[in-house]
């Protein structure tokens, strides 16, 4: 980000520490929600029994068709049974856990089956635009069953949802339409309204978490929030001012503070390095939180393998890599281990807005059930482009026209799955 800032002719701090991002995913034209999302759930393949699964949902708000689900293509390029209904759910940044939602939902009526979600989008807004440093792509799959390997989720969501334009992209446009602060003002209103009544409504506080996650559009986002939350009176728009102490007359303490902060930061590891995956970004946290307590606790240990949730990437095994968080003033404490039973409270928000702040529980064993040096692999493999190089590969995007369209041959080191071409309107993805 720091090349970009610069032929921008913008202090590279305002990015890397005004905004709170270091780097940003550049897709290949060979690559979109489908491959991502397809690619992301690769790894969790040998837990999908075939006779048990029953739904593929895909939230995105990046969907390559107005009528045909992403999910079908998706369904295609996994080989996954004909016998399961495949679905693609929308509502901007919520759409992720719109489908997570439904998927455990479906799992607590019908105890047995086996869910597989994925989270998909590429964020663009354009070249030299005030949102081109919040840009970025990727996908987060996860298995839902009735016995988690990693995350039990409560059944305590509160959900809150307003029609606000804030955040739109029209059929027609392929980038992002936005009034960035009075966005910001309603993410912070939102998570403020829902938490106060998740706090009254489940008797709780900030105490009771170990950590809380929050959507990312950028790292400093959700940082606006937890301040908001953590503090008497924060001065921000539409802050909480106090609501969010508890309820039951119990203040935040200090050391809840710091260890919000301190998670906070772990939350935000590969986001940094990502940007925003819009529906994704919330899981995209929650998965940098698990990975990172494990580089910290568990490098020495055996290597792991397989979870409920995975970043789209290479799934072979490497080394233990044990990369240090990017901490902040706002966190100079190092948090201690995750263990079993804590509660880590989740906040979503999609513009538009709907918001949703529930919370999930770790189950024994969880640690033994990521991915985390996959993922860190996948990220130290990538390739740096050159802003001009970045800039033909942002123009080179699949159109958003009746023209065909033939994808790059560059790039594709480490890709799974590929769109081929668009010939005659139909879109054509290939296995490598």
């Amino acid at each position: 980000m720091r090349d970009l800032a610069i032929a921008r002719g913008i202090d590279p701090n305002k990015f890397i520490i005004g905004i709170g991002q270091s780097q940003q995913a550049v897709p290949p034209n060979h690559q979109d929600i489908v491959t991502l999302g397809a690619q992301a759930a690769l790894p969790l393949m040998p837990y999908i029994d075939s006779s048990r699964l029953k739904m593929v949902i895909v939230g995105t708000e990046s969907g390559v068709d107005a009528s045909k689900s992403s999910a079908l293509y998706i369904h295609k390029l996994l080989n996954l049974s004909e016998w399961v209904r495949c679905v693609e759910v929308k509502e901007a940044c919520y759409g992720g856990t719109a489908a997570l939602m439904m998927a455990r939902d479906y799992v607590l009526a019908h105890p047995g089956a086996q869910v597989l979600v994925i989270a998909a989008d590429i964020a663009r807004y354009g070249v030299g635009t005030p949102g081109e440093v919040t840009q970025g792509a990727g996908a987060v799959a996860m298995l839902v069953s009735e016995n988690p390997r990693v995350l039990q989720i409560n059944d305590d969501s509160i959900v809150k949802s307003a029609e606000i334009q804030d955040f739109w992209r029209p059929v027609y446009q392929s980038t992002a339409l936005a009034r960035g602060k009075f966005s910001t003002e309603q993410y912070i209103r939102m998570f403020c309204d829902v938490w106060q009544r998740y706090s009254a409504e489940n008797a709780c506080n900030f105490n009771d978490f170990e950590a809380i996650c929050f959507h990312l559009p950028y790292t400093k986002m959700g940082l606006k929030a937890l301040r908001a939350g953590l503090e008497e009176n924060s001065g921000a728009p539409h802050a909480c001012d106090g609501v969010l102490h508890a309820n039951d007359g119990v203040s935040i303490t200090s050391d809840t503070s710091e260890r919000l902060l301190a998670r906070y930061q772990d939350s935000t590891q590969y986001s940094r390095r990502i940007g925003n995956i819009y529906t994704g970004s919330l899981y995209l946290g929650l998965i940098s939180l698990l990975d990172y307590d494990y580089f910290r606790n568990s490098c020495d240990s055996s290597e792991s393998a397989g979870d409920s949730s995975t970043v789209a990437g290479d799934s072979s095994a490497v080394a233990c890599d044990s990369p240090s968080a990017t901490h902040t003033n706002e966190s100079p404490m190092r948090p201690s281990p995750l263990l079993p039973g804590q509660k880590i409270g989740l906040f979503s928000y999609g513009s538009g807005a709907v918001a949703e702040f529930f919370s999930a529980t770790l189950v024994p064993g969880w640690r033994s059930a990521l991915f985390s040096n996959q993922h860190i692999k996948t990220l130290n493999n990538r390739t740096q482009l050159t802003v001009s190089q970045y800039e033909e590969m942002f123009n080179s995007a699949a159109p958003y026209s009746p023209q065909d369209f033939v994808s790059s041959q560059k790039n594709r080191s480490g890709a799974r799955f590929v769109l081929d071409s668009i010939k005659s309107q139909e879109r054509n993805y290939r296995s490598i």
